[in-house]
């Protein structure tokens, strides 16, 4: 079991070497056999339980059994994070530090998130998917010619970038053509036509051969997509509502800016 990298943090700050069981254990009073609680550190207890959990980490760790001495070797090392613990406290190591701090805030967002609904029912994951056409609807296909000159009155010929000879989606067809002149075949269907179009210092003519509608995307064949969407906004939501309720309790004072 090793220790978590903010407690190593916390040692370098301190420049301390970690405070072994011995030293500091000696003045305090014995707790009673069989307690819930296996040490008391400044006050603050340590569960048998914690002491439990720290041996099923270390036994998944070993290929061996552990050896005599475990318990006291997994208290040993709770102690010292504890100590670690108390000393970032006293520190303001919280506050002081941006990586223990980026760590603590990074934490309670994942806890304020926890509390998201991630168990819909199926009308409102379909109610989701109504309303949210944009994010599954499929693509509209185009299959098209391509000519570009130096002027509007020079000889044409097929660039270099012409696209294979296929039905290709807006997304792929924007790869060859670029943002401009994709936005200008988009609206076109099979057998229309633009150009001359200027565009990169050249002109250029394109042709939809070849054009397929996108389908209306159906509900099942989209189902992951539309729980994945539900879980995303559901946990923004949680963070949100969180933040909101933090703010209403809290005594917020802000400097209004000059500028604004």
């Amino acid at each position: 079991m090793t220790l978590p990298k903010w407690a190593l943090a916390i040692g370098a700050v301190t420049g301390g070497a970690i405070v072994l069981l011995s030293v500091l254990w000696t003045d305090d009073e014995p707790l009673e056999a069989g307690s819930p609680v296996a040490a008391i550190v400044n006050g603050q207890p340590i569960p048998v339980e914690d002491i439990e959990i720290a041996l099923e980490a270390m036994a998944r760790d070993s290929r061996n059994p552990l050896p005599e001495g475990s318990s006291q070797r997994a208290l040993d090392r709770l102690i010292d994070e504890e100590l670690l613990f108390q000393r970032a406290i006293d520190l303001d190591l919280p506050r002081n530090a941006s990586t223990v701090r980026r760590t603590i805030v990074m934490t309670m967002i994942d806890l304020a998130q926890s509390n998201a609904d991630f168990t819909p029912d199926d009308a409102e994951l379909r109610a989701l998917f109504d309303n949210n056409p944009e994010f599954f609807a499929a693509e509209n296909r185009y299959r098209i010619r391509w000519e570009s000159a130096a002027s509007p009155v020079a000889s044409r010929a097929r660039p270099a970038a012409h696209p294979p000879n296929r039905m290709l989606t807006a997304t792929d067809l924007r790869r060859y053509l670029g943002e401009d002149l994709i936005a200008a075949v988009l609206p076109l269907e099979a057998g229309e036509a633009i150009g001359p179009v200027e565009n990169g210092g050249r002109y250029h003519w394109i042709t939809v051969i070849e054009f397929a509608a996108a389908g209306r995307p159906e509900f099942d064949a989209h189902r992951d997509r539309v729980e994945a969407l539900w879980q995303e906004r559901a946990t923004e939501a949680a963070l949100e509502a969180y933040i909101s309720e933090l703010r209403q309790e809290a005594d917020i004072r802000i400097q209004p800016f000059s500028n604004e």
